[in-house]
C-alpha cells in the first residue's frame, strides 16, 4: 500500500462523548465533577428582545450618554438600528402574509 493510499478514518470529535469525554475522564475525580457541572450549568443566553424592547433599551443608553458615558451614543445607535431592522422585517412578513391571503382568497 502506498503512503497516499492510506487514509486516517478516525477523526477527533470535540463532543462530550469524543475528546472532551476522554479529557474529562483523565481528570482526578473532584476536577472531573467540577468540569461536568460547569458544562451542564452554563449560563443560558438572555431572551431575545423584540423591536419595542430594543428601542426602550436604546433610549436608556441615550440617557446614559447625556450623563457623560462616552460609548453610550454608539451603543444606542446600534440598538436602534437593530430595532428598526426587526420592525421592518416584521412588517415585510405581515405584508407577504397579506398578499398570500389575497392570492388564496382567504378572509
Amino acid at each position: 500500500m502506498y503512503y497516499m493510499d492510506a487514509r486516517n478514518i478516525s477523526k477527533p470529535q470535540w463532543t462530550s462523548t469524543g475528546l472532551l469525554g476522554l479529557l474529562r475522564a483523565s481528570l482526578p475525580p473532584s476536577d472531573r465533577a467540577r468540569a461536568v457541572a460547569t458544562h451542564v450549568n452554563a449560563n443560558p443566553p438572555p431572551e431575545r428582545l423584540d423591536s419595542d424592547q430594543l428601542a426602550e433599551v436604546a433610549s436608556a443608553w441615550r440617557d446614559r450618554s447625556s450623563f457623560g458615558d462616552l460609548g453610550a451614543e454608539s451603543v444606542a445607535q446600534a440598538l436602534e438600528m437593530v430595532a428598526r431592522r426587526r420592525a421592518e422585517k416584521q412588517s415585510r412578513i405581515q405584508a407577504m402574509g397579506k398578499r398570500l391571503s389575497d392570492l388564496m382568497r382567504l378572509p
